[in-house]
Parts: structure tokens; sequence; C-alpha cells
């Protein structure tokens, strides 16, 4: 009886375990643990970067903007299995921005990892905020998807 209990338990807490992690959302970026899914990089800045969402619950991570959107024009996945995109906020960097919503802003002065030099707002007050500390410009997702 006690085998019986111990391989219920056991089954049990396999089975909240692969609740917990297919779970359809993104997932948390860890810095210096991560790679990123274009360039295969060690991500090293939380600022910049997001990660594409999959239909299935795939999460690619990214490093860069540049490298989310050559990932995307790459066609490495079909753009119709993507469910959602989101970008780090800049301001809040462990927090993530799902691409509609957010308000990005392109800027040499920026540095970002890959040179894309885009950051990603969730808030219009920190983008003017930004656009004093660096020269710079808003630019659209679909800008950004064209432009590279």
């Amino acid at each position: 009886m006690n085998k019986l209990n111990n391989l219920i338990t056991a089954i049990v807490i396999f089975l909240m375990g692969c609740l917990v992690s297919c779970s359809n959302g993104p997932k948390k970026i860890i810095i210096g643990k991560d790679a990123c899914s274009f360039c295969k990089m060690s991500i090293a800045d939380n600022r910049f970067g997001g990660e594409i969402l999959t239909k299935k619950g795939k999460v690619y991570k990214f490093d860069d903007t540049h490298c989310l959107v050559g990932f995307i024009s790459a066609n490495i996945i079909n753009n119709s299995d993507i469910q959602e995109t989101y970008f780090a906020d800049f301001e809040e960097p462990h927090d993530l921005i799902e691409a509609p919503r957010a308000i990005l802003f392109k800027s040499n002065e920026l540095h970002s990892p890959m040179g894309g030099n885009v950051a990603a707002f969730s808030d219009q007050n920190k983008v003017k905020e930004a656009s004093n500390t660096f020269k710079g410009e808003e630019i659209t997702w679909e800008a950004l998807q064209k432009a590279n």
C-alpha cells in the first residue's frame, strides 16, 4: 500500500509540473543563462530584446529587437504559428510588453546588444523622458519590421 501511495504521489507531482511548464504566456528572460534564439549569444542586457510565443506554447527569446525581427524575416517559423510577440520594457527590464501595446523608440545612442538600438516602453511619458536623454524617434512595430 505504501508503494502505491508513493506512486500516486509521484504521478500527481509530475502532472502538476507538466501543467506549470505548459503555461501559455511569456517566460522570464534569465540574463546570462538564456541565449538568443537567432544569434545564439547569451542574453546580457535585460533592457532590450523580447520573445515570440507560438500557438503551441514554445517561447523564443531574443537579446535585441534586431534579432527578433531577423528571426521573423528569416521565416524560421511560420508567421501564422506566432501567437504573441513581446518586447522587454526598457524602464522595467524584467517586464515584457505585448507588441501591439509597446511604444518603440529608436536611437543610435541606446547601444543595444546587436545594434538594433530600439527600446520598448509601456508609457508615453517614459518615451518622452527617454527622448530627453537619447536623440531618436518613435517607430512603429510595422515600420521596424519593414526596415529590416
